[in-house]
């Protein structure tokens, strides 16, 4: 199996105060709103930043440090991401220390590398990278890169996180795109119709655009074809059109926000496998999906899961049908601070009937 993510400890952002998340190949979280789960979600975005070379810009665009420090700065001095990966027996681990500079930002305070025989943490071998109070990530341009570190440094790449939350007339979503920003698509899914343009001219895509646009057909028999469309001069930019079952040609603005979210999803789930990150994160997919076509998004999802892992985080009780209690999250908040949870199948049951009757935090 190659490298793939064990758990990932977060410390000291929004409600996590201390969280490790267990990851297998397929991962549910489920919880009450106000619980954390979008605030996991938002630092596994924060590191992919990091690794990225993009700190600061995500910290502006997530409103300055101040609001990513658990209780405030001056309660929360210090954010750490951990990621713990395992390979041939072998655990991977890296760390990055994240503390807060002038004007409302982050820096890296260091950034640690470890490994050791899997099972026994006591005995790894490490790297730190020298406290530079920097501005990004030194990883690639530090010293110990080698054969050494070689499995770590191809595993610690891109991490998607999709929250496809705003659908309106004059979403990215619904609007054209530039045919040249088709490579991946982004968290809120506004170069949809670049992607889908890519996926649909590329000679080696072709299996994964007919993949989709059966899957998309099954979840809304209406659309019998997809067709993004050049436009613009030079045709640099790219729209999306389709055909219903009665010949006539539409654009986005016409789907339904179900149908569009289920779209975007199912792109992003059933891309080329040598075009799929490591980690897949899918926050609220549940919103304006019919039971059926989040029973597919599961589905594809497993199958997707021998190539990538795949993280849910959901409030949806419906899920949990097609999960095991192994592959299950529960998600609570006590004393104003996020708790992970797995459990036993009883007490998941437990915990469900009193999420079902509608108390808070699920808790029975």
């Amino acid at each position: 199996m190659p490298l793939h993510y064990a758990r990932i400890t977060i410390v000291g952002f929004r409600s996590l105060k201390r969280v490790v998340l267990p990851l297998g190949r397929l991962t549910l979280m489920i919880g009450p709103n106000g619980s954390g789960k979008s605030n996991l979600i938002s630092a596994l975005r924060l590191f992919q930043a990091v690794r990225a070379g993009e700190l600061q810009r995500q910290v502006e665009e997530a409103g300055g440090a101040a609001a990513l420090a658990h209780n405030g700065p001056k309660s929360t001095e210090l954010l750490a991401l951990n990621a713990w990966g395992v390979k041939d027996g072998h655990e991977f681990g890296y760390t990055v220390h994240l503390g807060h500079a002038d004007g409302d930002r982050l820096h890296v305070v260091n950034e640690i590398l470890g490994s050791c025989e899997e099972g026994d943490p006591d005995g790894p071998w490490t790297a730190r990278i020298p406290n530079r109070a920097a501005e990004e990530s030194s990883l690639d341009a530090a010293a110990v890169v080698g054969s050494r570190w070689q499995p770590l440094f191809e595993w610690l790449s891109p991490i998607a996180c999709f929250h496809l939350q705003d659908l309106s007339p004059r979403s990215g979503i619904r609007g054209p795109a530039l045919a040249a920003d088709g490579l991946a698509l982004r968290g809120d899914g506004a170069n949809l119709a670049a992607c889908l343009l890519r996926l649909s001219e590329g000679e080696a895509e072709q299996a994964a655009w007919r993949r989709i646009t059966a899957l998309v057909h099954r979840v809304a028999p209406s659309v019998v074809e997809l067709c993004p469309t050049r436009s613009g001069a030079g045709g640099e930019l790219v729209r999306l059109d389709w055909i219903d079952d009665q010949g006539e040609r539409f654009g986005a603005d016409q789907l339904s926000d179900g149908t569009l979210r289920a779209l975007a999803l199912i792109t992003v789930l059933a891309q080329p496998t040598a075009q799929l990150p490591k980690l897949i994160c899918i926050d609220e997919p549940e919103l304006s999906l019919h039971p059926a076509a989040l029973a597919l998004l599961v589905e594809l999802a497993r199958s997707v899961s021998r190539h990538c892992q795949v993280l849910f985080a959901t409030q949806s009780a419906a899920f949990l049908d097609v999960f095991s209690p192994e592959e299950v999250v529960v998600v609570e908040r006590e004393g104003g601070a996020t708790v992970l949870r797995r459990l036993e199948v009883g007490e998941l049951d437990a915990w469900l009937e009193v999420f079902d009757k509608g108390v808070i935090g699920g808790r029975p």
